[in-house]
C-alpha cells in the first residue's frame, strides 16, 4: 500500500513541480514523505542564481523588473 502511496505522490509531485519523476522521488524519499517539505526544497534549489548551492554575497541584489 505504501508503494502505491509514493507513487500517487510522485505524480503529484511532478505535475505540480514540473520535475522529473527520478528527482520528485528523491527529494520526497529525502523529505520522509512529507510532501510540502519536499516541494519547499525543491524550489529552493530551482531559485538558487545559477545552479549554484551558495547563497549569494549579500551586496548582490537581485534586478527587479517591472513589466
Amino acid at each position: 500500500m505504501d508503494e502505491l502511496k509514493h507513487q500517487v505522490m510522485i505524480n503529484q509531485f511532478v505535475l505540480t513541480a514540473g520535475c522529473a519523476a527520478d528527482q520528485a522521488k528523491q527529494l520526497l524519499q529525502a523529505a520522509h514523505w512529507q510532501f510540502e517539505t519536499a516541494l519547499s526544497a525543491f524550489f529552493q534549489e530551482t531559485n538558487i542564481p545559477y545552479g549554484h548551492h551558495h547563497q549569494m554575497e549579500p551586496w548582490r541584489k537581485r534586478e527587479t523588473i517591472l513589466y
